[in-house]
């Protein structure tokens, strides 16, 4: 009966889905396990969007590189170290001081100015080349990371590699993506503040000559760049901030979902906008995506299979 107590309370955040919520003549709640599973479900397929020539979700691979601008030092290194141990909750590595970063984000006080002035000035360095065989959500997505604005936007690189990671050919590598190259076409709007890391150069391409008939490929995560506007954040506490923007390094985020009938770090701006409680952290139900992802199979045939894998991991971790 306990176990059914917090289930109901979890699944209040889902009303508009869970309406079957039985009264007894105790006036306890009781809730099915088959509408878990509905609203897992329902989670699931709104978090996360693959691009759509691969319908295949990309994750890191390899030991997250953290760099973080536009803070103090000692900001910059507290962002960097939450970051890198909510990798570790899920079973990536982080690297050291000192390492090439794969992840570069940005505190801006114009974040509009900052993400326009990189998508113009360095498109190499959002992969909208298609000579480097690089997937992203593509160019339509770029020009609304560009334009839309936002408290926290985020831009994803991955790469195709056969089912236990090897390049499917020769790769070739793009000098000049990182740190310093959002940076440089940043400067003067008052991103360059304090950096923590060296510039990631030497992002790879893989070239893929996979069938879509029977999928022996993956999409392995290969650079990411996460944008903050400094005064759009002003006034949310800074953990939840942080864990945010975990979310939205470590997983190809909708940045259309809508996460408002769901219990999750992700209605954070949502909720202070409308002055409704902020949620301070990432919800168990973010963090069992984050698991569930991690841990599906990465050659599935197509999302519907990982999110399926991942549904039952959510539905298992609130038992």
């Amino acid at each position: 009966m306990i176990r059914r107590l917090v289930l109901a309370a979890v699944l209040a955040f889902s009303l508009t889905l869970a309406n079957t919520a039985i009264a007894q003549p105790s006036d306890e709640i009781v809730v099915t396990g088959n509408r878990v599973e509905e609203v897992a479900q329902a989670f699931a397929a709104e978090v996360a969007s693959a691009p759509a020539a691969e319908d295949q979700y990309a994750r890191w691979n390899h030991d997250l590189c953290v760099s973080v601008a536009g803070l103090s030092a000692a900001d910059a290194q507290t962002v960097v170290d939450h970051i890198s141990r909510r990798a570790t909750e899920i079973g990536l590595g982080a690297e050291r001081a000192g390492c090439q970063p794969n992840l570069v984000i940005i505190f801006a006080n114009d974040s509009d100015v900052i993400a326009r002035q990189i998508v113009d000035t360095r498109r190499d360095l959002m992969g909208y080349f298609t000579e480097d065989d690089t997937v992203t959500a593509g160019r339509e997505a770029l020009e609304a990371f560009a334009n839309t604005p936002r408290a926290v936007r985020w831009w994803h690189i991955s790469n195709t590699t056969t089912e236990d990671g090897r390049s499917l050919s020769n790769t070739r590598t793009r000098v000049g993506r990182g740190t310093n190259d959002a940076l440089a076409a940043a400067q003067g709007n008052g991103a360059a503040a304090a950096t923590t890391g060296n510039g990631f150069n030497g992002l790879e391409a893989t070239r893929a000559r996979g069938t879509r008939l029977r999928r022996v490929t993956r999409q392995d995560m290969s650079f990411a760049l996460v944008i903050v506007d400094s005064r759009r954040i002003a006034g949310i506490p800074a953990p939840a901030v942080a864990d945010y923007v975990a979310m939205a390094s470590l997983i190809q985020l909708n940045p259309d979902a809508d996460m408002s009938r769901f219990p999750t770090v992700l209605n954070l701006f949502a909720d202070h906008a409308a002055g409704r409680a902020l949620t301070p952290a990432m919800t168990a139900w973010d963090q069992a995506y984050l698991n569930g992802l991690y841990a599906a199979t990465r050659e599935a045939a197509n999302t519907r299979q990982q999110r399926a894998e991942i549904t039952r991991r959510i539905v298992d971790s609130m038992e």
